[in-house]
């Protein structure tokens, strides 16, 4: 890794881009961090890494978009601490499916509900981004925010309907993360790929006030450990209390 100092692509607050992050510290991996604005990835991302979603990877002239590809990468490169178990270890099968769950599936539920909850209260938005050095200082960006929620609104698929039908699934979604915690495929002592896919799905989720109730007590919220304390907040009141779970509104 030392030959190829990797440049990473990120946006504020992108729960995939923390858990590739996460993979770097944990490989001790220096790299440079080039931060993009919402929306950006798609004008500029094909040119810059060979995408238009985050994160993306130059590695020389080598160019990686998406998590899942740049973690095997990275276990290419620094093979240890290992991302993966071994290939004759029979657990390696479930870390991998757990990753592609997470990635697939789960990764999506708390984008598509703070998409509504920025529509809603667009101001949110902006603290997501509060310890980001971006090439616009936040008078300058403040005027585009609410057609900056519309377009990532747009851009995945967010509605009113999905959010709430995302938050009625939650609480099974949450089950299905702490069955793996108890069978020890997620949860180690030291990460693996899908504890970081997972996890920094888990944290982003505990950002938005109204849903974090949901999370308590479940041991899919231990997976939160392997990263640093988040940055930026829905506060309560922004989602419908009727979308909540009746325990949870009232």
């Amino acid at each position: 890794m030392a030959s190829m100092r990797p440049r990473l692509y990120v946006l504020p607050g992108s729960h995939p881009c923390a858990a590739v992050e996460a993979a770097l510290e944990l490989k001790s991996t220096d790299y440079d961090r080039v931060v993009l604005l919402p929306i950006v990835p798609i004008i500029v991302g094909t040119l810059r890494y060979g995408g238009t979603t985050v994160p993306g990877m130059r590695l020389g002239t080598e160019r990686i978009v998406g998590s899942r590809p740049i973690m095997r990468r990275l276990d290419a490169l620094a093979p240890e601490p290992a991302l993966l178990p071994p290939l004759d270890d029979a657990a390696r099968a479930k870390v991998l499916e757990a990753e592609r769950w997470g990635d697939e599936v789960f990764q999506n539920v708390p984008r598509r509900i703070l998409d509504v909850a920025f529509l809603r209260r667009p101001a949110s938005m902006e603290s997501y981004a509060a310890e980001e050095k971006l090439p616009l200082p936040r008078p300058l960006r403040r005027p585009g925010t609410p057609l900056t929620a519309r377009l990532m609104a747009l851009k995945n698929h967010a509605s009113d309907a999905a959010a709430r039908a995302d938050i009625a699934a939650l609480p099974s979604q949450l089950e299905q993360v702490d069955a793996w915690v108890a069978d020890g495929v997620l949860g180690g002592e030291r990460p693996n790929a899908a504890d970081l896919q997972i996890g920094s799905t888990v944290r982003l989720l505990q950002t938005i006030a109204d849903v974090r109730p949901l999370l308590e007590d479940h041991p899919a919220a231990q997976l939160t450990r392997y990263f640093p304390a988040t940055v930026g907040e829905v506060e309560a009141g922004v989602l419908p209390s009727e979308w909540m779970p009746a325990a949870v509104a009232s």
